[in-house]
């Protein structure tokens, strides 16, 4: 249940996103009812199944974001069909990840598409990524890892690593080529990189990385990044 909560908040907020910066950091968001109020469209499964063809792109993700949270199993064919038409790209995005929450195979696929894409942006295909781990579909990890493992922006990289944090149980393919880029990531140059590769290490049960995670301890510089580390070492040694 909770990770369900988590999965149309995340799709809400995702959805919103395209409004533009809020104004006050400290301001809570605007919840995805009261910007379709905004909009003047009904909260009624009639009126949002009607805005799915909405002029305003906005429109169009926030009512496939509301009949997400709705659960409403039988506006799937509708949305399918709007994403079918969809040009929008970050329009398209919302209504596959309102589709997964729906348990349609269509926005599966157009997620899956979207990270294995190498003409898309990285961190788009990311977003993309996290929405399949969150379903507990894997099917992205060698992308994931592509990114991880090429890239030199920390953030993509963090980004990537708590992704891979989420998959459980690891596939046992993957597991070699994981161990390698978690330890490439204990070595980086940005101490955020360093401290989400010690807490996928950790999250992952990779315990053959226990000696190089105590190397890491040893010659780390930044205290705040040791005591992760540490907390890290701690999990994984507690592990059966």
């Amino acid at each position: 249940m909770r990770r369900a909560i988590i999965h149309v908040l995340g799709l809400a907020i995702f959805a919103l996103g395209i409004l533009g910066c809020l104004k006050c950091v400290a301001q809570a968001p605007p919840t995805v009812e009261a910007e379709l109020k905004r909009y003047g469209v009904p909260l009624t499964t009639e009126s949002l199944r009607s805005a799915l063809g909405d002029e305003r792109p906005e429109v169009r993700s926030l009512a496939a974001s509301e009949l997400a949270s709705m659960k409403d199993a039988r506006s799937v064919p509708l949305i399918v069909q709007a994403l079918e038409g969809e040009k929008n790209a970050q329009v398209k995005f919302n209504m596959a990840a309102a589709l997964l929450l729906l348990h349609s195979t269509a926005g599966t696929t157009v997620l899956s598409d979207i990270c294995d894409d190498k003409s898309e942006p990285k961190g788009h295909r990311l977003d993309a990524a996290s929405r399949l781990v969150d379903a507990g579909d894997f099917r992205c990890l060698s992308s994931i890892l592509d990114i991880m493992e090429m890239t030199r922006d920390s953030s993509l990289k963090a980004s990537a690593l708590l992704i891979v944090a989420q998959v459980k149980p690891v596939p046992a393919s993957f597991v070699p080529r994981i161990h390698v880029a978690l330890l490439a990531s204990l070595q980086d140059q940005s101490s955020a990189v360093r401290q989400d590769a010690s807490k996928c290490i950790a999250a992952v049960g990779d315990k053959a990385a226990i000696f190089y995670l105590q190397t890491a301890i040893a010659n780390e510089s930044d205290e705040s990044t040791r005591k992760y580390m540490e907390q890290s070492l701690s999990t994984l040694e507690r592990e059966p």
